[in-house]
């Protein structure tokens, strides 16, 4: 079993910069051994057990599939004209990561990380996503869609439940202002 928990260096990032009112701390990286122990609620902590994941890290997946795959290519690891969300994490960590999702990012003139300040998907599962990415790049998870841990799995249908939930509020409150809008 692999566990990890944090981020390279110890990082602590402002919830008024981000004005997202998120719980934010700073954390260790891990101790290189065999085997490591999750302490705490920390962003990054990951369980990889034989190829399968803890349910966090497994909606991490969902949700990069689902928002960030487009540009950032598949399994995290970069396209022609977004980079690699895998080392982003290892390099940048926990605030930087977040604060690029919160707040977007212009890397060069026309070529820029659109904020999903206002995606409440997104901003529910950038602590998830952070994971999937640390999983990838650290922990021995292989490309391809994960599979929960068995003793885990009645975990990760209620949290896809609760995503599922999360995002027929979003589109009800679209339709709704559209629909405003219209009169």
């Amino acid at each position: 079993m692999t566990v990890f928990n944090g981020a390279s260096g110890r990082t602590l990032i402002l919830t008024a910069v981000l004005g997202l009112g998120l719980p934010l701390a700073g954390f260790i990286s891990p101790s290189v051994a065999d085997e490591h122990r999750v302490t705490g609620e920390a962003p990054g902590a990951f369980v990889v057990e034989d190829g399968r994941v803890d349910p966090n890290t497994y909606e991490g997946y969902i949700a990069y599939t689902r928002v960030c795959m487009a540009c950032h290519g598949p399994d995290g690891l970069g396209s022609s004209f977004a980079p690699s969300l895998i080392r982003a994490a290892e390099r940048r960590g926990w605030a930087d990561f977040a604060g690029t999702i919160a707040a977007g990012r212009e890397v060069q003139p026309g070529q820029v990380m659109p904020s999903f300040a206002d995606d409440p998907f997104v901003l529910a599962n950038m602590e998830n996503i952070f994971s999937y990415m640390r999983a990838r790049g650290e922990g021995g998870l292989g490309r391809g869609r994960p599979k929960v841990i068995e003793s885990m799995e009645e975990e990760a249908e209620a949290l896809r439940e609760e995503a599922e939930a999360l995002e027929e509020e979003v589109e009800s409150d679209d339709t709704a202002r559209d629909k405003q809008a219209d009169d």
